[in-house]
């Protein structure tokens, strides 16, 4: 088994971070694109029960989206603190 060294270590987690900044701000943006469109939707189903349910389960569904972003910002945070450590 080859051991890697603390640099190689420290740019395998630069690149974690960088990937899961990334990967937050488009998952973000996603939810808030799917909630844009599922409000001017919403205006064109009032009254109708199924479009409603649609209307409601897009906004779950960009609800979630929102949590995965808040959740893998949160590993990029980790990611520093990791970095920072092994920096010392």
């Amino acid at each position: 088994d080859k051991k890697m060294s603390v640099e190689e270590i420290i740019k395998e987690v630069v690149t974690i971070k960088n990937v899961s900044n990334e990967l937050s701000g488009m998952t973000a943006s996603s939810a808030q694109t799917l909630l844009q469109n599922n409000n001017q939707v919403m205006a064109l189903v009032k009254g109708s029960r199924t479009g409603q349910d649609a209307v409601s389960a897009v906004s779950v569904a960009a609800r979630s989206l929102q949590n995965a972003a808040a959740v893998i910002k949160i590993l990029g945070t980790k990611c520093d603190n990791c970095i920072a450590d092994l920096s010392k």
